[in-house]
């Protein structure tokens, strides 16, 4: 079935890990008649959660896409994860929503990524709507949340209902709007009974009515005039309100829920299909660079946005996108105008999990498409105009594996599989490690990680081992050595080697590297071979002297020399300046100097102190503190071999509230008390060793 742009609804379902996100989609299916069940991720039946991963650890990893029907509206459903390891996934598809429902956990109240999210939602300029969830749950103090949301959101909550029971005695809800009682039966079946309102909730009820009337009117300077006339608002007075309020940002609507239960959820569909703004009303959309504004509507150019990609095992990539503008093409001949090239579209989808369904690509609408062979996560696709819409911005990773394969056959997948997957995922990225020679995978954190590990195993059948990257310490010279000897001398019958060069060595500044300079006078060894000693310095310095990593930040100068006219050959001189830096650094002294990184943790305030005493256990320095709210951001600078596995350590010092940022700051001398056991424990040790 088509429908028109006005009769579409995007709505992205958002919010901290484990608050309720995907339950609540799920119910919002079965309540449609969108799916035959209920869906527990748990059990293996949900819709929206299909990846195996995702069901093996009972929580969202990436934004999945689902629609329904209800009161004759297509809603568009995107199913976003909480976590942290995979936050910018909800980022990147919330572009294609044009509301936020931010669910929150009533016992749990106003968690990290809630905030993070609703900030996105702000940044995006998406009308926000705030569903409490698990209403039903001990602890669950609705109250309180709202005070939360409102103290630390500063924006204006307001309730479009009154509870009815708390706790394990919650049993419906109130509307203001219908002046009913909606009740529902604790089986999970969502069957729902309207009655009249309870006798001993009159008078909270009439003064939530006032409450939200006066809310409404303030967001609207006609209804406020209105008001203050009569203090009374009709009901289609108050929906115009809301509409108005919500679209501007200036009110966020309430609405009370128990997913899991199936309970509240009619009255959130209701209100989406009734209050939440249109494709049409999204308004004018950021570009790239310089250029015209796109304005979200029917008409004009074809203009759509990558808001997810996903590898399936049987067809393939799919590349889920928003038309924001136009219709796709008759014959999906598309223009990628970030890579400059050429797509065809070939049968668009509506996507329900992995159910897919065609459906034409119309303005306002999220479709799928297959196979598309040059097109990843934030690309513009259009017909028409060279514009580019805004892109999502990737942090720096957080965390890094080495990865290699299991045995020679998977050598040749890897490569190719990583680059799939990081098409699907764009947070991850990777690099190859030069001490190592191995590929390094880096990421947002240890379960991002282990995931993306998981899925080269399942989904490319790349069976892969992982491991912290060895830390990149560097090895320099200690102070000033002069005069020193390298020969080489070698005789096997016939012909021989002979080489002997004097290299000054001395230490340099940070970030300096390596200098070479040619000091040689009277011809003492020829100009063709002064190169060959360079070279021999060179090689060897790759191989580090004291624990086997690169030195660096010193200066050989080569003072001077002797050759034989038939022995000295490249060979020979480079060998001689092998054996030259060798015993330089020898006679100089080894350091060896760790990287240091500049980090941003952002935790609540009452758990600072655990993380400044955890941080000066790891040899951290606090450079600075900052209160915003209710947490507080300490800047910090710290040893790169410390906080390798920060991100998880992080999640249990602050309950998963905590977050970080961190980007190399310099290299400082390693203290001489762990000399010993990086010498020790070095993996490159033994390359140190070699004869020359």
């Amino acid at each position: 079935m088509a429908y028109q742009s006005s009769d579409i609804r995007n709505i992205a379902l958002v919010g901290h890990g484990s608050c309720g996100k995907t339950s609540l989609g799920e119910a919002m299916l079965f309540n449609t008649g969108a799916s035959s069940r209920l869906g527990v991720t748990r059990e293996g039946t949900s819709v929206l959660d299909f990846e195996p991963e995702e069901r093996k650890r009972e929580g969202s990893i990436g934004s999945s896409f689902a629609w329904v029907e209800h009161d004759g509206k297509k809603i568009n459903i995107v199913d976003t994860p909480g976590d942290g390891n995979f936050i910018y996934d909800a980022f990147t598809a919330m572009m294609g929503a044009d509301a936020a429902v931010v669910v929150v956990s009533c016992p749990d109240g106003l968690e990290v990524q809630t905030e993070r999210v609703f900030h996105r939602a702000v940044e995006l300029g998406l009308p926000r709507l705030l569903v409490i969830n698990k209403m039903d749950r001990d602890r669950a103090n609705p109250q309180r949340v709202l005070g939360e949301v409102q103290e630390n959101l500063r924006v204006k909550a307001v309730p479009l209902q009154v509870p009815i029971g708390a706790e394990g005695n919650f049993r419906g809800v109130v509307s203001l709007l219908d002046r009913k009682a909606y009740t529902w039966n604790q089986d999970g079946s969502g069957t729902m009974s309207v009655e009249d309102i309870p006798g001993d909730m009159e008078e909270e009820v009439e003064e939530a009515w006032v409450a939200l009337m006066e809310s409404v009117a303030e967001a609207d300077e006609d209804l406020l005039e209105m008001y203050l006339e009569t203090f009374e608002l009709t009901r289609d007075q108050v929906l115009t309100g809301l509409k108005t309020g919500l679209a501007s940002g200036d009110l966020v609507p309430v609405i009370y829920t128990s997913a899991s239960m199936n309970m509240g959820v009619q009255p959130l569909l209701n209100f989406v299909a009734a209050i939440a703004p249109n494709p049409l009303e999204r308004g004018d959309l950021p570009v790239e660079g310089e250029g015209d504004m796109v304005t979200s509507g029917s008409g004009g150019a074809f203009v759509a946005q990558v808001i997810r990609t996903f590898m399936d095992e049987h067809s393939g990539k799919v590349t889920i996108f928003r038309v924001f503008a136009g219709s796709a093409p008759g014959d999906g001949s598309v223009r990628n105008n970030h890579t400059e090239e050429s797509e065809r579209l070939g049968t668009t989808y509506a996507l329900r999990g992995t159910e897919r369904e065609a459906c034409p690509a119309v303005a306002g609408d999220i479709v799928a498409a297959a196979k598309l062979k040059n097109t990843r996560t934030n690309d513009t696709l259009a017909a028409g105009t060279q514009v580019e819409l805004q892109r999502t911005q990737y942090p720096f990773p957080m965390m890094s594996y080495t990865i290699h394969p299991i045995g020679k056959a998977g050598e040749d997948k890897l490569k190719t599989a990583v680059q799939r997957l990081m098409e699907e995922d764009p947070t991850l990225t990777r690099s190859y490690d030069t001490l190592s020679h191995l590929m390094v995978l880096q990421g947002m954190g240890q379960a991002h990680l282990d995931m993306a590990a998981e899925k080269l195993r399942r989904k490319f059948k790349v069976e892969v081992e992982t491991a912290l990257p060895a830390v990149p310490y560097r090895e320099t010279i200690k102070k000033r050595v002069d005069g020193i000897e390298g020969k080489h001398k070698k005789q096997t019958g016939g012909a021989g080697q002979f080489g002997v060069c004097y290299l000054s060595v001395e230490p340099l500044g940070q970030g300096e590297g390596f200098q070479f300079e040619d000091k040689i006078h009277g011809g003492a060894i020829p100009k063709q071979l002064i190169p060959s000693v360079e070279k021999g310095v060179r090689i060897r310095l790759e191989k580090g002297f004291l624990a086997g990593y690169p030195a660096v930040d010193l200066r050989v100068s080569l003072t001077d020399g002797k050759y034989h006219p038939v022995d000295s050959k490249d060979v020979a001189f480079q060998m001689a300046g092998s054996k030259g830096i060798r015993a330089a650094m020898a006679q100089g002294g080894v350091q060896i100097m760790e990287p240091i990184y500049r980090m941003k943790i952002i935790v609540p305030t009452d758990v600072m102190g655990d993380i400044l005493g955890d941080m000066t256990s790891r040899r951290g320095r606090v450079l600075g503190m900052d209160q915003k709210g209710t947490r507080t951001v300490i800047t910090a600078v710290v040893p790169l071999a410390e906080i390798q596995r920060y991100s998880p350590d992080l999640n249990a010092m602050s309950s998963g509230q905590g977050s970080f940022t961190m980007a190399f700051e310099s290299y400082e001398c390693l203290p001489s008390n762990l000399v010993e056991k990086v010498v020790k424990n070095s993996p490159f040790r033994d390359l140190s060793t070699e004869e020359d």
